[in-house]
């Protein structure tokens, strides 16, 4: 039994000790790109935080998270086998490449994400109150200094 309660401590330990390393952001030690990308996150809750949301707020923005996540999985989904040089074969024929075509279809998906960025955080802005979006404007120029 004694046996049983130790075995149980140290697998409890470990399940702690495992579950904390892969807690925090998941960056490679020289990913400035990854790193700076959980630094702005911070930052956008740091500003948020100083709003004063009210309840119905923080929900609609919680809400418009979990809307925007679902949203990216079923991108994601749709992408799957289409990353790398797995879509790289409808540009390649016997004649060569065509580079207008990959140009274009490259330029099209920059197109679409920084229209769904630019959308998501207009929705974002259009829940805060004038005021807010006033402070959060100035809090925003203040973090960029």
């Amino acid at each position: 039994m004694k046996t049983l309660k130790v075995l149980t401590i140290v697998a409890m330990t470990g399940l702690v000790g495992a579950t904390a390393v892969h807690a925090g952001p998941n960056c490679n030690k020289g990913d400035k790109q990854c790193q700076k990308r959980v630094e702005n996150r911070a930052a956008m809750k740091d500003i948020f935080q100083q709003l004063d949301l009210t309840a119905e707020q923080e929900e609609a923005l919680k809400q418009h998270r979990k809307a925007k996540r679902a949203q990216m999985q079923e991108m994601r989904s749709q992408r799957q086998g289409k990353r790398g040089m797995a879509h790289m074969g409808a540009y390649v024929s016997a004649e060569g490449f065509d580079k207008q075509a990959f140009m274009d279809d490259a330029m099209k998906k920059a197109q679409d994400r920084i229209e769904k960025r630019a959308e998501g955080f207009e929705k974002t802005i259009s829940i805060l109150t004038p005021e807010q979006r006033e402070k959060f404007a100035t809090l925003l120029k203040e973090k960029q200094k």
